[in-house]
């Protein structure tokens, strides 16, 4: 098992948990924890394994850490996905991307349209020069009709021609969007949880 301790921004959880596909294990733990605190997560986290979190949770209750648990599967595209002529690319200055709420999050909306609203949409809801990942979403009248498909295909063969990773992740009770991820013929890469305080 790895450990690395970084921090990027405020949003680091107290501890985010990976298991790659290899079943190797990565530890991220907060600056903020302290050095005890660390060494007795790290020391739980070996003898337990992945995906046990109980005994990290009564440690972090005996240091007095409310905290909140989720666990997601994140995956990759194997090949590129093929294009559907149905799916356009919008701004998120868009009116119509404005009103189905994907203006906050990357420049590209792909969307399904239909007499002036949007049905479907994926958008990156992280992106950078090397990788993006997606957020998706359908309303809920036209759920079951492969538009989710349309749309993340659509999104990750844009991502894929800049020379971009795209990813795709979901919390792992999320059924939906695991049977989407199957649909797709997505590898998953790893599982990550990530312990946050509250």
């Amino acid at each position: 098992m790895r450990q690395v301790e970084v921090v990027e921004d405020e949003e680091m959880p107290l501890m985010l948990i990976a298991q790659l596909a290899n079943k190797e294990l990565v530890a991220y733990y907060d600056e903020a924890i302290s050095i005890d605190l660390k060494k007795e997560l790290a020391a739980n986290l070996f003898e337990i394994g992945f995906p046990k979190v109980d005994p990290l949770l009564n440690v972090l209750q005996s240091y007095h850490l409310d905290h909140e648990v989720v666990h997601y599967k994140t995956y990759i595209f194997p090949s590129q996905p093929s294009k559907d002529m149905s799916v356009t690319c919008l701004s998120k200055h868009d009116p119509n991307v404005k009103a189905f709420g994907f203006d906050g999050f990357a420049e590209n909306v792909y969307a399904l349209e239909r007499a002036g609203s949007i049905l479907s949409a994926c958008v990156s809801t992280r992106e950078n020069v090397k990788c993006g990942e997606a957020w998706v979403y359908t309303d809920v009248a036209y759920r079951h009709q492969g538009f989710a498909q349309k749309v993340v295909s659509a999104w990750a063969g844009s991502l894929m021609d800049a020379g971009k990773v795209p990813f795709y992740s979901h919390k792992l009770e999320n059924t939906a969007s695991a049977n989407l991820a199957g649909r797709l013929g997505l590898r998953p890469v790893f599982e990550e949880i990530a312990i946050t305080q509250i």
